[in-house]
């Protein structure tokens, strides 16, 4: 049986530099070192028939044994790191594969799907693929909206780039098994359910929960008859990423904390989270649910009480600290997520943007604020000056701060670059939060080697033919280089001879309004086949020969059909950190 790949989502993009870069001499805290006992390689039994795969990437892999056949959890970030998990469970069992579960949408969960197919199934047992109803869209939503600058982030988080000095561990994984020559197979779900689904795989009793937390489309699957209960991302042994610094939509703490709740009901005997090790003993585990889902709940309703007591952001993640019994727990230090970044995302998801402080309301332009502060400290030699004294004092959050005044008022400034440099790689390898660590040493990287994250991969056509068309369409409006357009309309129609679907793009003074009909008053019409018009917007298709073998203009030309797509053309994202006069 042969399933159809997908395109590369947020963090599979291939970089400018193939090979880590070599890190200056980085300092690493004990804690974290010693985290990495939690992603030593294998696979561990934890349950008759039931093991997990655990640092062979960033997520572990679940294999169930049923009567007749063989049920996988998550199946890891690419088609390699599949391949060889796949290869470990073939060596534990020979029945064939009878279903994949996703216990969420994120890349190291779903894109190494395929390789488990091609190794554990047999041709005449269809294999289902279990998810909620949301996931598949969830998978597709990132694909071109926000591939760029989520690509950058996700880079410098996970720390893709770096050496093994710089990239100790992922904090919940060994390390985002992901690089320029990785493969990805994800396989669309076949049976999807919106809050809960019963059903018997392979001779065993499933209950899939719905359980939004780390993301919206979150399960959890409950095996009654084995007490084993696989939670997914809603646990590991690190403190939650309530809000993750790549950046996500607002994570529902309430949310997440009913559904642990919903987990602590159950008489589970054997806890096996996607990250980390697995939990055994229903009092061990019961502990470990109760003092996770209380530590989301106090960082909740404590930022919320700040916030109502007219606290800014700054004032509640400067103050806010877990009570001492859940500090000292091991599966709450911040390995991962972060309390101050977490309250943050608290204020910003319920209230917005704006602190309460009036003078944030309309802020000087970063230019005109950087001159001032240069000024009062008595020009740019002397803020450069007072920058590399606060370095020489240890004094490193001040200095990379001081730069950002420095590169606003001059990107080349070489000395300002050298302090924010040495700034970045000092925070680097004092933080033993590896999500910050990462950033910090990837950001001084993207200075120091002139490391670049090039969102634009090259798909192969199985990738493309399984994107909707309306993913395309939907990523053309932000792409839109409205100053070309303040003063034209334009409409453009699209239809294919291979799909009934019809779509127009309407340009209208600065605005591309997309509509999934076709609009009478056409400038430009276009019918292509679907997946000629998707190798064409993602530039695998040599654009002369495929406007003359491919397209036909019902309306307009080719002429005129370049020059509507040149107002489209994807944008890299600026090198860290987006100098602020820009």
């Amino acid at each position: 049986m042969r399933y159809a790949s997908l395109l590369p989502t947020l963090l599979i993009i291939a970089c400018s530099r193939e090979a880590p870069l070599p890190t200056a001499e980085i300092a690493t805290p004990e804690s974290l070192a010693a985290h990495s006992n939690e992603f030593r390689q294998g696979i561990e039994a934890v349950a008759p028939g039931v093991w997990v795969a655990i640092g062979y990437g960033l997520a572990n892999s679940i294999l169930i044994e049923g009567t007749d056949g063989l049920i996988v959890i998550d199946t890891m970030a690419s088609l390699q790191t599949g391949r060889r998990v796949a290869q470990e469970f073939r060596s534990l069992s020979d029945k064939p594969l009878h279903a994949i579960i996703y216990t969420h949408n994120h890349a190291d969960h779903v894109f190494g799907a395929q390789a488990f197919i091609e190794a554990l199934a047999v041709d005449d047992i269809p294999v289902e693929i279990f998810a909620h109803e949301t996931t598949e869209a969830l998978v597709y939503r990132v694909v071109n909206v926000f591939r760029p600058i989520l690509t950058a982030r996700s880079f410098r988080m996970f720390g893709t780039h770096l050496d093994e000095q710089g990239l100790i561990n992922a904090g919940i994984g060994k390390k985002l098994e992901v690089h320029s020559d990785s493969e990805f197979g994800f396989v669309p779900p076949t049976r999807t359910f919106e809050h809960e689904l019963q059903t018997e795989i392979a001779g065993i009793a499933f209950q899939l929960i719905h359980a939004p937390g780390e993301t919206d489309d979150q399960i959890f699957a409950w095996l009654p008859d084995l007490g084993v209960l696989a939670p997914g991302d809603n646990l590991y042994k690190a403190f939650p990423n309530l809000y993750t610094i790549r950046g996500t939509p607002y994570r529902s703490l309430r949310s997440w904390v009913a559904s642990l709740d919903r987990m602590r009901e159950l008489p589970v005997e054997f806890l096996i989270p996607s990250h980390t090790r697995p939990v055994v003993g229903t009092t061990e585990i019961n502990n470990t649910l109760t003092n996770y889902r209380d530590a989301i709940s106090f960082v909740h309703d404590q930022t919320i009480r700040r916030i109502n007591q007219g606290q800014t952001p700054d004032q509640i993640a400067e103050q806010l600290k877990l009570p001492a019994h859940l500090e000292q727990s091991p599966f709450l230090q911040e390995f991962y997520g972060n309390v101050a970044w977490s309250a943050r995302s608290v204020m910003a998801g319920n209230l917005g943007w704006f602190d309460g402080n009036p003078t944030t309301l309309q802020p000087l332009p970063a230019s005109a604020r950087a001159a001032h502060i240069a000024s009062l400290a008595g020009g740019v030699d002397a803020l450069r000056n007072t920058a590399q004294t606060a370095l020489d004092n240890g004094d490193t959050q001040w200095t990379l701060e001081l730069t950002d005044y420095l590169l606003t008022l001059d990107p080349n400034d070489t000395q300002a670059i050298d302090l924010r440099v040495a700034a970045l790689e000092s925070l680097g390898g004092a933080a033993s939060n590896p999500n910050a660590r990462h950033y910090y040493l990837s950001s001084a990287l993207e200075y120091r080697d002139n490391l670049r994250f090039d969102p634009l991969n090259r798909p192969t056509d199985e990738m493309l033919a399984a994107i909707p068309l309306s993913n395309m369409f939907e990523a053309l409006p932000v792409n839109l280089r409205a100053e070309k357009i303040l003063d034209k309309e334009q409409r453009v129609g699209f239809s294919f001879t291979d799909s009934p679907e019809q779509w127009t793009v309407w340009l209208r003074r600065g605005v591309a309004e997309v509509r999934p009909v076709l609009l009478d008053d056409l400038n430009i019409h276009v019918r292509t086949d679907s997946l000629a018009f998707k190798k064409l917007l993602a530039g695998t298709s040599q654009p002369l020969v495929s406007m003359m073998l491919d397209f036909d203009f019902p309306v307009g030309n080719s002429l005129d059909f370049v020059a509507f797509l040149n107002l489209f053309k994807a944008e890299r994202p600026a090198p860290e950190p987006a100098p602020l006069a820009q």
